[in-house]
């Protein structure tokens, strides 16, 4: 399957991306869980499973997602810096849209049955790279295309974004917990000459073993 080209300024003739060509790449997706499973040693033992579904709310790429996160206790060799807890996660789009998977740390912050949780990390994805724009000279059933993938998909234009994430906590019992959740993904306009991102907010219910 062909990958996305990372050149935003294709030949005037190149067809605008399909939808196809931005489908999930599971090795990618693997690959970054097998590390973020290396990165967390020390921490091997899982500490909580998050599932729940979330929603984009902003154009492109509006819609519903499933999100799925696997929380590690926390790293003994990081208490200097509040104790942080590694995660690996994905989001994956019931719309067709782009799939994400990251990993990162985060900092909870407790008072009772209610928590916090703050983290940053970074993400990998299968969506489009560079979009074609209308070009003068070609036809108007090319150019309409171009447009409309360029109103229907984001341009990240870098294959690794950065990754934050919130949950607001409210603890049932010793085992269950329910959030609200919210993810973002940047590419940080690191380099780049856009800055497109998406956003996702959602509720999700926690398993501590």
């Amino acid at each position: 399957m062909p990958d996305t080209p990372t050149n935003s300024r294709r030949s005037a003739g190149a067809h605008a991306p399909t939808r196809q060509e931005f489908s999930v790449r599971l090795p990618t997706l693997g690959a970054l869980a097998a590390a973020s499973l290396l990165f967390s040693a020390g921490a091997v033992q899982a500490q909580e499973l998050r599932v729940g579904a979330g929603y984009a709310p902003h154009a492109p790429e509006k819609g519903a997602s499933v999100v799925v996160e696997y929380l590690f206790k926390p790293v003994d060799m990081l208490e200097f810096a509040g104790s942080p807890r590694p995660y690996v996660g994905t989001q994956l789009s019931l719309d067709g849209y782009t799939n994400y998977a990251q990993a990162g740390l985060i900092w909870r912050f407790e008072q009772k049955r209610t928590y916090i949780d703050l983290g940053a990390g970074l993400s990998v994805h299968d969506g489009a790279l560079s979009l074609p724009r209308p070009t003068p000279g070609l036809s108007d059933e090319e150019n309409q295309r171009r447009r409309n993938d360029r109103d229907k998909y984001i341009e990240f234009n870098e294959r690794w974004l950065f990754h934050a994430t919130f949950a607001l906590g409210l603890r049932l019992n010793e085992r269950w917990a329910v959030e609200i959740e919210g993810q973002h993904w940047s590419n940080g306009q690191l380099g780049n000459e856009t800055h497109d991102g998406a956003d996702s907010v959602g509720l999700r219910a926690a398993y501590r073993f």
